[in-house]
Formats: C-alpha cells, structure tokens, sequence
C-alpha cells in the first residue's frame, strides 16, 4: 500500500502548486538560485525518478532544466507525472529495493515513508516564492523533523543544505524544520 504520508504530502503540494497566480512561476524562491518554476520542476522530477525507481528503470546521472521538467503549464505537468507515478506503485513495485545513498538500501515503499520530508519543504519554498500562506500538515511536520535531524549533517556537508538558522526557543515543529533546512521564515521574496 502506498504510504498514505506520502500521499497527503502530494495533495499539500499539489494544493499550493494549483494556486500559484499565472504571474508567479518566475519569482524568487527560498532556493538559492531558483524561481518558482524551478521549484515545481524538481518536486515534478522527484516524481519521475519515484516512478523509475517503482519500475525498475535506471535513474538519470544528472538533473534535468527544471524549467523544462514543469513544461509551459506545471499544474498540468504535475497532475500527468503524478498519475503517472501513481500507476506504477504497485505492491511488488513497492517492495523492491532500492539503493540509496552510503550504500543503504531500503523498499521503495519504506522510501517514500521518508518522501514526505521533501514535499514538505518544498512546498513551503513554492508557497513563499508564490506569495501564499501555507500550514504544513503538522503530524507529517513533526514526522519529517525527526528524519530531518537525522539527516541533515550529512545534506549539509554534501552542500545540499544551506546552515541551519537559529529559532526561538517556542518555535513550532514546521519552523524547526525549515530552519534546519536554511529557510528563514522571517525573511520574505
């Protein structure tokens, strides 16, 4: 079955990508170097590369153009790949497994029981790059800040990660996690 966190980390993406105003795919994000529009190509990527891994296909040795990923309309590319990805995650495709990083290997479907993480931050850099508001799902929040603390030593010293900001002492588990990730919550785009 397929991880129902990571399903709902799909639908919270999808929400804010649907509501991103037609003038917004070229604005400024939280990611250094990257609009709006770059954004919606890497989490759409990430989806195809869920797909490649769910039918066995070898995965790309480089990142694609982003831009050229999302296509003239995101929405519409996301919803297709997402269909796309969701039909290949059959039972066997979700017990295959896969190999990660530092000779790990897990299932796919123990994969993207941890997927989560990136929708999630991902979907606050396009909310912000977007002018929009978002409250992210706060159980797969507080999920994701757990493999985020695990994690994000090793994402930072392979300079995936920018430095982790200081937060006050009361801050909520959606503020940790993006501040473990380098994202300023006061900061504005």
């Amino acid at each position: 079955m397929v991880p129902e966190g990571f399903v709902r980390a799909l639908d919270g993406f999808e929400t804010v990508l649907a509501a991103v105003p037609s003038g917004r795919w070229d604005s400024p994000s939280p990611c250094e170097g990257w609009r709006a529009v770059d954004v919606a190509g890497h989490v759409i990527a990430g989806l195809s590369v869920v797909k490649a891994r769910a039918v066995g296909q070898a995965l790309l040795e480089a990142d694609p153009d982003w831009r050229e990923v999302a296509g003239p309309d995101p929405v519409a590319t996301w919803r297709a790949v997402r269909a796309d990805m969701t039909a290949a995650l059959e039972p066997e495709a979700l017990a295959r497994r896969i190999p990660l990083a530092l000779d790990l290997e897990v299932t796919l479907g123990q994969w993207l029981e941890q997927y989560p993480l990136e929708l999630l931050v991902h979907t606050w850099d396009l909310a912000r790059a977007t002018g929009q508001d978002v409250v992210l799902d706060p159980c797969l929040t507080r999920q994701a800040l757990e493999t985020a603390r695990l994690f994000a030593p090793q994402g930072r010293e392979a300079g995936m990660l920018g430095p982790e900001r200081a937060v006050a002492d009361d801050a909520d588990d959606q503020t940790r996690l993006l501040a473990l990730f380098g994202r300023d919550v006061t900061e504005t785009t």
